[in-house]
């Protein structure tokens, strides 16, 4: 096995969990009300259905439409569908209501940096 092959294995092997901590972190701090689609969306994500975790996230920021968490959530779910407008409205709300959060900053920091370097385009 070359190491390029053991790198891609192990990214794929980190990268899940990552995320799924990354989303559980930010559904542990979503109000009551929204907490069960919240939690429903991040099990979609863990699971690489995007379209799934962005349907339960918008069902989330009905119930509680001051959600950071839930807006941060669904940017990430959008960018990964590449629908990069919606994911930078979602970033910049959720920042609105939690500038605080160092999670959502960096979330939206990366993916600015992502639409600059032109890797968030689709081919």
């Amino acid at each position: 096995m070359t190491y390029a092959s053991r790198k891609a294995g192990m990214r794929r092997q980190i990268l899940p969990p990552l995320v799924l901590s990354v989303l559980l972190a930010f559904g542990a701090c979503a109000r009551p009300l929204a907490t069960g689609a919240l939690t429903a969306g991040v099990a979609a994500a863990g699971e690489d259905r995007w379209e799934e975790a962005a349907r339960y996230w918008a069902q989330a920021l009905e119930r509680d439409p001051g959600s950071a968490a839930a807006h941060n959530n669904l940017a990430i779910a959008y960018e990964k569908q590449g629908a990069w407008e919606k994911a930078r409205r979602e970033y910049e709300e959720a920042l609105r209501l939690d500038p605080g959060d160092l999670a959502i900053k960096e979330n939206y920091e990366a993916f600015q940096v992502r639409m600059a370097s032109g890797r968030g385009r689709r081919p």
